[in-house]
């Protein structure tokens, strides 16, 4: 006669511990969650912009060398789009975007600090896609025997790479924050408000692109500034006045937001 023996606490133990324990589930914020959900929103937009660029990049040096002389970075000329592109997309974020957001149980905050968040990457990426695409263009031109320039300003080759994207990076994150505003402002007083104001509001957009883009000498910033007449802005002035801008854009539009009244959820 066989006696069965019962297994100990420490074997049903054992057996009941899993081989590969799972880590502790981090708990993400809820701005970074905003920014997150945000960001990965936006990517399929900009990979279909992007893949346009990158066909028009390619397309006009082609056609130009064709009929003529190819001698211009079509890249630099495309930095507006970089500009306008994500402006025109974040004013609709700004009109529509809140209202979702609160619905879900979410607060005003963390939807202002997620949006200024995702805003910085996104200029920062665009900023980072910009030059690497000024130097991708260079080697592709050099290549083919054409010339490469950048016409006269704070782009103008000499001053490198590192110039052209921190300059990139001043105009971006001015420019996308003017369109958080701007959709903000729209939704918030309507339509009179929202046009009244675009001065205030798309004005900082304009001034900063125009101090990046003052080469010709016939504004008198390098003057004032003491930098050589004729000269363009010198580049820490170009921060200073995009930081400064940066900041009263992303105030008005944190207070704006905080305010904004949103209807409850129907059904």
């Amino acid at each position: 006669m066989t006696t069965a023996h019962a297994p100990s606490p420490a074997a049903g133990a054992a057996r009941g511990r899993p081989l590969w324990p799972a880590g502790t589930p981090r708990r993400r914020g809820p701005a970074l969650r905003t920014a997150r959900n945000l960001l990965r929103w936006f990517a399929p937009i900009a990979g279909i912009y992007a893949a346009i660029l990158v066909v028009v990049v390619v397309a006009v040096p082609l056609v130009v060398a064709a009929v003529g002389h190819v001698e211009m970075s079509v890249v630099w000329f495309a930095r507006q789009s970089g500009i306008w592109f994500p402006f025109s997309v974040l004013i609709g974020v700004a009109s529509v975007h809140p209202t979702v957001h609160v619905a879900n149980g979410m607060t005003r905050r963390s939807y202002v600090h997620g949006t200024l968040g995702a805003v910085v990457v996104i200029a920062a990426v665009f900023s980072a896609a910009m030059t690497a695409g000024l130097l991708a263009e260079r080697t592709w031109y050099r290549a083919m025997g054409w010339d490469w320039g950048l016409v006269d300003g704070w782009f103008a080759p000499s001053e490198g790479l590192a110039a052209a994207f921190v300059s990139y990076l001043a105009t971006y994150v001015v420019a996308h924050l003017s369109g958080l505003l701007v959709g903000t402002v729209y939704a918030v007083g309507g339509g009179w408000w929202g046009t009244l104001t675009l001065p205030l509001t798309v004005g900082p957009v304009l001034l900063v692109a125009t101090l990046v883009g003052d080469g010709g000498g016939w504004r008198p910033v390098a003057d004032l500034t003491g930098g050589e007449p004729g000269t363009g802005t010198a580049p820490f002035v170009v921060l200073a006045v995009a930081a400064i801008l940066a900041v009263a854009l992303a105030s008005a539009f944190s207070v704006l937001t905080r305010r904004r009244a949103i209807a409850p959820r129907r059904g």
